[in-house]
Formats: C-alpha cells, structure tokens, sequence
C-alpha cells in the first residue's frame, strides 16, 4: 500500500500533472470524428459521381444497343447484357475492388418502330461500403444505396445491312 511519508491524499488532489493529457484527449476526439466525418462524405461524394458517370455510359451503350422492341434490324436480343457490362466497366476500379458492390442496372427502352428515337432510360442502383474508422455517421452505417438515372434519345440503326 502506499507509505504515508511519500504519498497522501492531499498532495494526490492538488497534482496537476496529466492535466494536459486528459484534456488533450477529451479534445481530439471530437476533433477527429468531425475530420473523419468529412472524409467519408468526400468518398460518398466522389462514389456518387461514379454511379452517376456508369449511368451515363449506360444510357449512351443503350441509345446505341438497346433492341428490347425490336425495332434495330441487324441487333441480337435486347442488348441488356452489353448494357450491364458497360456500366460495370465504367465504374472501373471502384468496383473490381469492392467499395461499390450489388450493382442493378434496369434499362427501359420506349423506341419502337413507330418512334425510332424513343427514349432509352437507364438506372444504375449500387451499394457503395463505407470503409473510414468513425466515417459511419455520414454512411448511417457500413453501406450507403447510390442510385442514379440517366436516359438518351435511341440511335440505333433503322435500317437492315
């Protein structure tokens, strides 16, 4: 236990030493939530513009492809397939390592053969992972749903080659 000679109660309650630390450390965090916080809304914002940027390479690959009514002679199925995987591409590293993930890409294509230039709508809906240490708040929690839409009038082909 502690000798009276050396230590007492008195002397305990009037040192002032790791003052300076305590308060250092009530201070920084606040401090470093808020800069984390901005950190992980700067990564959403950028992520946004990703999503937003697949959508409209999406809509563009669609005014080209997209053959859901059969209206582009010389084109193969729907082109749904080709639509997705530029939207994929688009995203580029963002989504081969997994920060975006559960990408949805819906196409909705209103040209016929009445209406050649129709428009071709496309919405991309994906999970962006929130990965910034005490970044959650401006996730509301470990993902954040990105969904974005863009649409280009049709321009495929109307003629048979």
């Amino acid at each position: 236990m502690w000798s009276t000679s050396r230590f007492s109660l008195k002397k305990l309650r009037t040192d002032k030493r790791g003052a300076v630390l305590a308060e250092h450390v009530i201070a920084i965090v606040p401090v470093l939530m808020t800069f984390f916080t901005f950190v992980q809304l700067s990564k959403v914002a950028t992520a946004r513009l990703v999503v937003k940027h697949s959508a409209i390479i999406g809509a563009r690959a669609g005014a080209v492809i997209s053959n859901a009514n059969d209206n582009t002679p010389d084109a193969q199925g729907d082109g749904k397939a080709d639509i997705q995987t530029a939207v994929q591409q688009a995203m580029g590293p963002w989504a081969t390592k997994g920060q975006i993930t559960g990408v949805n890409v819906t196409v909705q294509d209103q040209s016929n053969k009445d209406d050649y230039y129709g428009w071709v709508t496309v919405k991309v809906t994906a999970d962006y992972r929130c990965t910034v240490p005490m970044g959650f708040l401006a996730c509301g929690g470990t993902t954040k749903k990105l969904e974005e839409t863009y649409r280009m009038p049709h321009q495929g082909a109307i003629y048979k080659m």
